[in-house]
This record gives C-alpha cells, structure tokens and sequence, in this order.
C-alpha cells in the first residue's frame, strides 16, 4: 500500500488534487484508516491515474473523465467516445479561429477612422417571413419613395396586417453598386396570405444569414456603410449569396429629420 505523497509522487498528481479527485469520486484510495483518517492506495490504482492525466491533457472535463472510467472499458466503446469528443473540440477550434479573424479584422479597420463603425457588424438569421413587394427600375437613387408610394397605393385595398416589429426592406438586384437605372424591390412584412394586385406582389422569403451593419443618420453615409460591409465580409472569408438590401427602422415615413433615420444595411452571405 502506498501513502498519499508516495502514490502521489509515483503518478505525478498533487495530493491537494488527489483529495479533490477522491470528494468527486473520481479516484478513491483504496483504504482510508479509520483511526488516523490517513488514505492509502495500490500500485494497481497508478494505470488508472495515468489514464486520468491522459484525459485531463486532451481538454476533457473531470465529470467527463469520470463518466468515461465508469461507462466506457472497452477500447472500442472508448473510442466511438472520443471521436465524438474530437468533433466537439474541432467546433470549438472553429469558432474559436472566427473569433480570432473578427478581433484582427477589427484592429485593421480601426487604424482607418469611419463615421460609421465597421467593427459593429453582425451576423443575423432571418427567419422565413411573408411580404407584399413592389419592383421597378429607378434613375437614381433618390426616387426611391416612389416605389414605396407606389407600393402603398397598390396595396391600400388589401387590409394589410405588418408584422410587429415591421420590416420596411430595400432590395438591390443589380449585384454591384451603380447610381443610375437601379433595379430595386421594396417589401413590407405581413402576417397573412394576399392576393397579388398586378404590379404588388405577395410571396414568402425564406430563411437565410445576413452580414448587417446599423447606423443612425443621413443616407449620404450609405456608400460608406456598404463598403465597409463588405470589407468586413471578405476579411472573415464569407461569401455575397445574395442581392444586398436595407431595412428602414426608422425613416421618412415617421420622422422629418435624417439626422434620425435608423437604417440596417444587409448583404446575405455564406461561407466561402
């Protein structure tokens, strides 16, 4: 029988860690004297605190390790384990390095001052929603509000009933960033099923992930929001799966000053 300090010089365990493995029930000594409260092991118990340290070094937790010595004995059963665990750790890698490209990516842009933030990109998942959308070519950009009076007038009769909170969304088919004869579609978000009225159009927009990019002011920063968007979408290695569009959170169908416009830009995307 061997003494806490000698079993735990054999396997390289601290005793302040081999009682704590005890209190778990990870590794128990083999006898405890009752009399002196001394704990005593067995050279039989050193390959079972070795497989605990080779466990611990892989990342595996301590209940981990303890279900895997009372479940798991047989080397295939071990295995089959692992190779799950491995996965998990893979994930973790992952995110981890996603992480890391976003906090480096960061640091670039903040050595080029922006009125609007690049590092305040997000990715956001937008569920399957219904909307009724109108679409047109426009000269410029500035007759945007004609599409959405159009929209409006072409959809009055239908009693439409807009999601809360409502998406007002301006989307650019064009795939690049032109000023003149842009092919836009703005959407409102409803709860129900419309008819189409010949130039409103109803439909479902299914699920997908967006790169997005807030701000608050006028819509001259707009430029500025798109390219820094997609910068930040090739320096994290995504991919453009899709035409980029706005949200209008707040605009001039509410407040009169575009000093308080609150505008989402939106480019959908996956991984390259």
């Amino acid at each position: 029988m061997l003494r806490i300090g000698e079993f735990s010089a054999l396997s390289q365990i601290s005793i302040y860690m081999l009682r704590h493995y005890d209190e778990i029930g990870l590794l128990t000594p083999e006898n405890i004297d009752r009399f002196t409260g001394y704990r005593y092991y067995s050279e039989t118990q050193l390959p079972i605190a070795n497989k605990i340290r080779a466990l611990k070094s892989m990342g595996l937790s301590l209940p981990l390790i303890k279900e895997i010595l009372t479940n798991y004995a047989e080397d295939y059963e071990l295995k089959t384990y692992l190779e799950t665990q491995a996965v998990h750790q893979k994930e973790k890698i992952d995110l981890m390095q996603r992480q890391l490209t976003l906090i480096e990516s960061t640091i670039r842009h903040l050595e080029s001052p922006s009125p609007i933030p690049s590092y305040s990109v997000a990715l956001k998942e937008f569920p399957q929603h219904n909307v009724v959308s109108y679409r047109q070519i426009i000269t410029t950009p500035d007759q945007e509000g004609v599409l959405w009076a159009s929209l409006a007038e072409e959809t009055k009769s239908l009693c439409l009933h807009y999601t809360n909170p409502q998406w007002n969304i301006a989307i650019f088919h064009d795939g690049q960033f032109i000023e003149e004869n842009l092919d836009v579609e703005v959407q409102k978000s409803v709860v129900g099923i419309y008819p189409d009225t010949g130039l409103a159009k109803y439909k479902t927009v299914e699920a997908f992930t967006a790169a997005t990019l807030t701000f608050k002011g006028h819509y001259m920063n707009l430029p500025i929001a798109n390219e820094a968007i997609a910068r930040w979408i090739t320096d994290n290695h995504y991919k453009i799966s899709g035409p980029r569009f706005n949200i209008y959170h707040i605009s001039p169908e509410t407040e009169n000053s575009f000093d308080d416009m609150i505008t989402e830009v939106c480019f959908p995307i996956q991984s390259e």
